[in-house]
């Protein structure tokens, strides 16, 4: 059996107001890899709790391109338990994005969506799916999935704030006002311009966010099997961008970035083979 190891990182100081009466966990992009998700539960499980109420924030792209986007979507629905925390908030990815428009619109969209990692999540659906056709495949993906998963997507929030840490899947854009930005509906496919979306110009700002820190994934810090300082230095731009990247590339590799907040200071933590 592979060995799975979570390496927690030191305590940074984020110098924001966040979550005083939280303990506060957020994954980032999971991308079915299920077996690291599961030890990453465990992992926060095992962190000695502080308070009472313990948060846990997916930052969204739970399926699609790894091996087990079914199993890893019955892991998020069943987090609260097996991460031992009390609260658990999901947010859409693209990835789920375009899971959304493929199912409302088959014709239009179930191709982008095949074409972006979704052919994997069919391919553990049924074995002979590829002989299907775009209706029959809206179908088994929603089946596949579950109501219940959906119905998360599409009625839960988009993005979540505790104090003045903002957690968002891929970003806000210094451009435009970020209320208004992120009150962008969810359902906009391949949308740059978009929270689900955008890389530039948000990912090089460094002006600041109005005394926010914005947590996100989506643009992968590392695409290679690392330690978890190796990961950092890509991922951890609190100080100069006020950004974190929890997105250690696991639609590549077996490799998936977590963190753990506190009222004044976050640490960064992985979980990777070996």
């Amino acid at each position: 059996m592979t060995e799975l190891k979570s390496t927690v990182g030191p305590w940074k100081p984020h110098a924001a107001r966040g979550p005083a009466e939280f303990q506060l966990f957020a994954i980032g992009d999971i991308h079915g890899q299920a077996d690291l998700l599961a030890a990453t539960l465990e992992a926060i499980r095992l962190v000695p709790r502080t308070t009472s109420l313990r948060r846990l924030i997916f930052l969204g792209d739970v399926i699609d391109r790894g091996p087990a986007s079914l199993r890893a979507v019955s892991l998020v629905e069943d987090a609260g338990r097996l991460a031992g925390v009390e609260d658990v908030v999901l947010l859409p990815g693209n990835h789920e994005l375009m899971l959304l428009d493929a199912l409302d619109a088959p014709q239009s969209y179930m191709a982008d969506w095949l074409d972006n990692g979704g052919d994997t999540l069919i391919r553990e659906a049924g074995p002979d799916c590829h002989t299907r056709n775009r209706t029959e495949l809206a179908g088994i993906a929603r089946a596949a999935v579950g109501e219940g998963f959906l119905n998360r997507l599409r009625s839960g929030p988009t993005w979540h704030q505790e104090g003045d840490l903002l957690f968002v899947h891929a970003g806000v854009s210094p451009d435009q006002d970020i209320s208004s930005f992120l009150a962008k509906p969810r359902l906009l496919a391949l949308d740059d311009d978009h929270w689900a979306w955008i890389r530039e110009p948000f990912l090089q700002w460094n002006k600041g966010w109005g005394g926010r820190v914005i947590i996100h994934g989506h643009t992968p810090a590392v695409r290679r099997l690392g330690r978890l300082d190796a990961f950092a230095a890509r991922a951890d731009h609190v100080r100069k961008r006020r950004r974190l990247c929890l997105d250690a590339g696991a639609a590549f590799q077996a490799q998936l970035g977590w963190a753990e907040f506190g009222a004044s200071a976050y640490r960064l933590c992985l979980t990777r083979v070996g």
